[in-house]
């Protein structure tokens, strides 16, 4: 299952104390509630005949709320070049349909999203990735001496421009282009704090977009690493690929892509 249900909401805010009488109370503006669009489909390299395709709907919240609240009653249909596919509601905001491989892989995607008497839609195309080749636990540091390194490689797709979207696990996203080491292997090191020994990770690379590249890229300064889902509250509103037909005034938050992904693990001693 795939998450990206995430992108989006409010802007920041300060609320100042003077001293420990004295309260400043800021009023906050009320923000306008918008259907929030995490459409990253994943999609593994494999033999098989069809794919999961899934994605999540959620709305916006006010600043101060904790719970995110999730869209289970819209209509949702993924359309290739020959056959229109109606996603199924999975409860949770998630909604999944099997697809036939070579369509995904091959056409162009539509996506369109029915909800409130709004339509809303996108287009994506299945954007090739590179295996990882090797995972391995460093001994380097950054700040503190108690981070973990985990080295990862990889080899670059020879002969185009290539974007990648590493989701490193622990709510740690990361994007690369291939501009410094086009053709080539390629090193990076990655630092975790709060690791402890026989830890699990699951890192996994995806190919994605020039576009979508630029999107996370924002996304991923605004949240901060380590807030557990880039996806979920950059501090200012960031427009994806989602456009709404009905009322082009209320645009949804989000993006809807297309992606081969690869998975490799790595247990921490």
């Amino acid at each position: 299952m795939q998450t990206i249900s995430k992108i989006i909401l409010a802007s920041a805010f300060l609320l100042l104390t003077i001293s420990c009488q004295e309260t400043i109370d800021v009023d906050l503006p009320q923000t306008e509630e918008r259907l929030v669009v995490d459409a990253l489909i994943r999609i593994p390299k494999a033999t098989t005949t069809f794919v999961e395709a899934s994605l999540r709907l959620s709305l916006t919240t006010g600043f101060f709320e904790s719970t995110i609240p999730t869209v289970d009653d819209a209509l949702v249909t993924l359309d290739s070049a020959s056959e229109m596919f109606t996603l199924t509601s999975n409860g949770n905001g998630f909604y999944s349909a099997m697809i036939p491989r070579d369509q995904i892989e091959q056409d162009l995607m539509t996506l369109r999203v029915y909800y409130n008497d709004e339509i809303y839609t996108a287009t994506a195309r299945y954007i090739t990735a590179v295996p990882i080749e090797s995972l391995e636990q460093g001994d380097g540091s950054l700040f503190s001496g108690d981070e973990t390194e985990v080295i990862v490689t990889y080899t670059d797709t020879p002969n185009q421009d290539n974007y990648y979207l590493f989701d490193l696990d622990q709510g740690e996203y990361l994007t690369s282009e291939d501009t410094f080491y086009k053709d080539q292997r390629f090193s990076f090191s990655y630092f975790y704090e709060d690791l402890e020994p026989q830890d699990t990770l699951n890192i996994e690379l995806i190919g994605i977009t020039k576009p979508f590249f630029d999107y996370m890229s924002i996304v991923i300064n605004q949240s901060g690493t380590g807030s557990g889902n880039p996806f979920a509250a950059p501090p200012t509103e960031v427009r994806g690929n989602v456009t709404n037909e009905t009322n082009e005034a209320n645009y949804p938050l989000g993006y809807f892509a297309i992606g081969e992904v690869y998975t490799n693990q790595l247990i921490i001693e």
